[in-house]
């Protein structure tokens, strides 16, 4: 889901840079550890992990799971 998110990003000009948040603890490693998601400041104090996909990672993660002939 996280790659269409990067499409999209691009297909806007955006250069695939995009912001998620995490659920839950689980997904905020597996965000982290496998995607190489940073983490950054929620909007609200106390409020849900936000993580941030951009440069190298982005287009790491869209190349893995998107290809651009579909």
């Amino acid at each position: 889901m996280i790659a269409f998110g990067i499409k999209y990003s691009i297909d806007n000009g955006c250069r695939g840079d995009v912001v998620f948040e995490a659920k839950t603890d689980e997904l905020a490693r597996h965000y982290e550890e496998d995607f190489g998601a940073r983490r950054i400041p929620s909007v609200t104090s106390g409020g849900p992990k936000r993580f941030m996909l951009a440069d190298e990672d982005a287009w790491a993660l869209f190349s893995k799971y998107l290809s651009e002939e579909e």
